[in-house]
């Protein structure tokens, strides 16, 4: 009987491997993982809270909304290889149909795999002009020919946010003022001088007395805490800086670790609200980053003119489109509040955006043309 059993169990084995009429079954294909929507983060964390996380969620948004699958990647290292890698990974093997990146460090990743996709749809948050990048700034652009018509390119006014923390400080009654910058890139740069007209204007409103507002400024060279960095913050409060507007990735924490060891400092954040870092942190120069990834990606779901109207070439989202804010934390001010920053708000989206500067109008913020606001600079 157990002899039986065993030549029983071999035929059934070989019946399963070759099928009865003796043809070898082929291999079960592999589960392959696939996505709607993948996410192409900036360096750090997804949980950074800042740019990868709000960015991120806005696609979360949408596709839960939608009902459509999405998921995000990293690069291994920051290098243009590492980011060429994740970009065809979501391309290939998790073959998204669109692709959304974060941050300029993704230019030149985009230039070397954008010619090769013309199928997907991809969404640059924070974006350069990929048309006319120059990506080793020996003043060419390296920049891809022609009409991206399978690519948006959205980037933000950052001087209107930068305008409006300056402005809000200044109401608020703090006269010495400093600029704390990562890299000297355009965003950073139109941050800055934001930052500075919108004290200028306040300055002007108020009436006061030209050169009342003390304005030290730095590009620290890089995005990165350090703790030579908190020191140069440190001796600025020192000197009596009341507030510092802190513009570029970790270097926040240098700015906090020197805030917080005076009697009565204060910080302005950048990109998000990010006074949850520090209770010294009155209010954050924002960026709608959440709102804007979800009405690009709904665009490029929706497709035809929606869509359209994302690839015509570089979008500038500021005040008028409701892109660019600060953090209503108004109980964080002494006395500036809603009903000042809806007054000042109303001006900016109705044509006061116009008249400030970029990071294109000067060289430095040393030639910013002034009666007010006195510029220290640093570099």
């Amino acid at each position: 009987m157990k002899k039986l059993l065993k030549v029983m169990l071999a035929a059934l084995m070989l019946c399963a491997m070759f099928g009865c009429n003796g043809e070898k079954k082929p291999d079960p294909q592999p589960t392959v993982e696939t996505y709607d929507v993948v996410f192409l983060a900036d360096l750090g964390s997804i949980n950074d809270g800042g740019f990868n996380q709000f960015s991120y969620a806005g696609i979360v948004d949408y596709c839960k909304e939608k009902n459509l699958t999405y998921t995000y990647l990293q690069p291994a290292a920051d290098s243009d290889d590492d980011r060429v890698a994740i970009f065809k990974q979501a391309a290939d093997q998790y073959q998204a149909k669109v692709l959304v990146a974060v941050g300029f460090l993704w230019d030149g990743a985009l230039v070397k795999c954008i010619p090769d996709y013309q199928d997907k749809k991809i969404i640059f948050i924070d974006a350069d002009d990929l048309n006319t990048v120059d990506l080793d700034y020996d003043g060419n652009s390296d920049g891809i020919p022609g009409k991206l018509g399978n690519t948006a390119m959205i980037t933000f006014a950052e001087q209107d946010c930068g305008f409006l923390a300056g402005y809000a400080v200044v109401k608020d009654g703090y006269r010495n003022l400093a600029f704390f910058g990562g890299m000297a890139v355009p965003a950073v740069i139109r941050f800055g001088y934001g930052w500075v007209a919108g004290a200028e204007y306040a300055a002007k409103e108020l009436g006061l007395e030209p050169g009342s507002i003390k304005m030290t400024y730095w590009y620290s060279g890089s995005f990165d805490a350090s703790p030579e960095k908190a020191t140069t913050v440190a001796s600025w409060y020192e000197a009596g800086t009341e507030v510092v507007f802190s513009c570029g990735g970790t270097i926040v924490n240098s700015a906090i670790t020197a805030c917080e060891d005076t009697a009565d400092g204060k910080l302005v954040g950048v990109d998000i609200d990010e006074s949850g870092k520090s209770a010294r942190i009155i209010t954050s120069a924002m960026k709608s980053l959440e709102n804007t990834v979800y009405n690009a990606v709904k665009a490029a779901f929706d497709g035809g003119d929606a869509w359209a109207k994302y690839t015509k070439g570089l979008q500038t989202l500021g005040a008028k489109e409701e892109a660019t804010t600060i953090a209503p934390t108004w109980d964080r001010f002494k006395s500036f509040g809603q009903a000042d920053f809806d007054a000042i708000y109303s001006k900016l989206a109705g044509g006061l955006h116009d008249e400030l500067p970029t990071n294109s109008t000067y060289e430095t913020p040393a030639q910013m043309e002034l009666t007010y606001v006195v510029v220290d600079y640093k570099n």
